[in-house]
């Protein structure tokens, strides 16, 4: 009787705080996989974080707690896996946990997601008789003859996690089962828990603030919270100030170096009665970035020199990042609009329809949609013949820029285009010869036809402004090719326009 008192006690008193007091970690932050698995392969990287936890220091049967994690991406297709051990020894109790996961990752847009992850679950649970005091220990034949007992249990958990442009939301529930702990001498039940975090991330100039809301529910223990706001600078460094339920206050700190690798410390302490008693708490937990990939995005601990990829990045001009967004935003859109072109054009020159009936999208022949690129091949055919001129060297057209995907020039063009006219005008022996190029988001053909209606877009307005045509000569160049993921700024100068005057005496 005496040992089923102890048990149940103790059990009660550790398990409570495996429910509820490890949930709130300083790892959470840096690692957000243990918030919820439904994180897992989320930022696209291979992870792996490693954390030890020292609750409630000089508080004797205080839990401590080691964790080991790793989580990534499943060969780039919208799913993830994840492994966990954690390791609790609260007095005379050491509970392990061993859970495997997979998650599924649906994009609704760019934007937007939801992810689901399923986590079957190990549970072994042992209590150490050996190491109890308790009156009449020594002379109780029941504790004499058991050196310890152990239990193990199958579960397991389910997770969601919602995002929107730097919003979170996750909801876990690691005992959905919530199997039993079957001892030598009776069965424990589990506590059933749900968590959820709530966190969105405000990016301002190099700094990020991101507030966090974490709440955690437990059948037997009740409801707990905790409200953490975070600073991350520069993607490399950050701060976290949190307040929970139970009158805990904690800071915390860490730091991405340059070689894939992540560290963390976090301080806890509080005005309550066992916080008085006791040196705080403590954790400390270190990441690394075990393989690359060139999806990954927020929310990562690895600064973006260390493990590539697309991140964005904050910078000193939060302008500059909007626009940014927008034609990145606008790019993603036009590769899709960019394929059907292409389909079309292979179309037209084999003379097929592709499949097509009625109506046939071609060159000659657009659908009637604004969206769709202008590459009619140009009526003129001459227009493009090199004439007996001998030309100057190119020289580049600063502001003279087309939309993405078509040949409509941006009245902001107007200024160099009107200044090139007036010198032809004052001078009637100039000719000039522009030359266009495009980006590489296209086929060849698709980017050659593209770049001549370019070219002789510039030539309707240099006619319309009373040039001849025969003082004009065009050439489409077609794409130019990066080779690298490239800033707005360079694509730009990829879609350049160029002019050259004729030599004269």
């Amino acid at each position: 009787m005496t040992k089923k008192i102890i048990i149940a006690t103790a059990l009660m008193a550790s398990l409570s705080a495996t429910a509820q007091e490890t949930y709130f970690r300083g790892l959470n932050y840096a690692d957000r996989f243990s918030v919820a698995p439904a994180f897992a392969g989320f930022n696209g990287n291979d992870e792996a974080f490693v954390s030890y936890r020292r609750n409630m220091l000089g508080f004797e049967g205080a839990p401590k707690n080691m964790k080991v994690d790793v989580n990534g991406d499943i060969m780039n297709q919208n799913a993830g896996y994840g492994i966990d051990i954690t390791s609790e020894k609260s007095g005379n109790f050491t509970n392990l946990s061993a859970s495997i996961s997979y998650a599924y990752h649906i994009k609704f847009s760019d934007e937007a997601s939801l992810s689901l992850a399923v986590s079957p679950t190990v549970l072994r649970s042992s209590f150490n008789l050996a190491k109890a005091t308790t009156f009449g220990a020594q002379t109780d034949p029941v504790f004499q003859n058991e050196a310890g007992l152990s239990a193990t249990a199958f579960d397991a958990g389910v997770s969601l996690m919602f995002n929107y442009t730097g919003l979170y939301f996750s909801v876990n529930m690691p005992r959905t089962i919530c199997g039993d702990m079957k001892y030598s001498n009776g069965i424990y039940n589990n506590d059933r828990v749900i968590n959820g975090e709530l966190s969105y991330a405000l990016p301002t100039g190099k700094f990020i603030i991101e507030p966090i809301a974490d709440i955690s529910y437990a059948v037997k223990g009740g409801l707990d919270y905790k409200a953490s706001i975070a600073a991350k600078y520069n993607q490399r460094a950050w701060l976290t100030v949190s307040y929970s339920s139970q009158y805990w206050v904690g800071i915390g700190a860490g730091l991405a170096t340059g070689s894939r690798v992540a560290i963390g410390y976090l301080y806890e302490t509080g005005n309550s009665t066992v916080a008085s008693n006791c040196s705080g708490t403590h954790e400390i937990y270190v990441g690394f970035c075990i393989s690359k990939n060139q999806k990954r995005k927020e929310p990562t601990a690895f600064a973006d020199d260390d493990c590539g990829g697309s991140a964005p990045v904050i910078q000193n001009n939060n302008n500059n990042s909007d626009l940014e967004r927008k034609l990145q935003n606008e790019i993603k859109t036009r590769e899709d609009e960019i394929k059907r072109v292409e389909d079309i054009i292979k179309s037209y020159h084999s003379g097929e329809p592709s499949g097509q009936t009625g109506h046939v999208d071609t060159p000659n022949n657009p659908s009637p949609s604004v969206n769709t690129p202008e590459i009619d091949t140009p009526d003129d055919t001459e227009v493009n013949t090199p004439r007996n001129s001998k030309w100057k060297p190119p020289v580049p057209f600063y502001n003279v820029v087309f939309g993405y995907g078509n040949s409509k020039l941006f009245p902001s063009s107007n200024t160099e285009l009107d200044h090139c006219i007036s010198t032809m005008k004052k001078k009637e022996e100039l000719r000039v010869k522009i030359i266009t190029y495009t980006d590489e988001l296209g086929s060849l053909e698709y980017c050659r036809i593209l770049s001549n209606q370019r070219a002789e877009t510039i030539k309707k307005y240099f006619v319309n402004k009373g040039i001849a045509d025969s003082r004009i000569e065009i050439e489409g160049k077609g794409r130019r090719i990066s080779g690298n993921t490239i800033t707005p700024e360079q694509r730009i100068d990829l879609n350049r326009v160029e002019y050259c005057w004729n030599e004269t005496d």
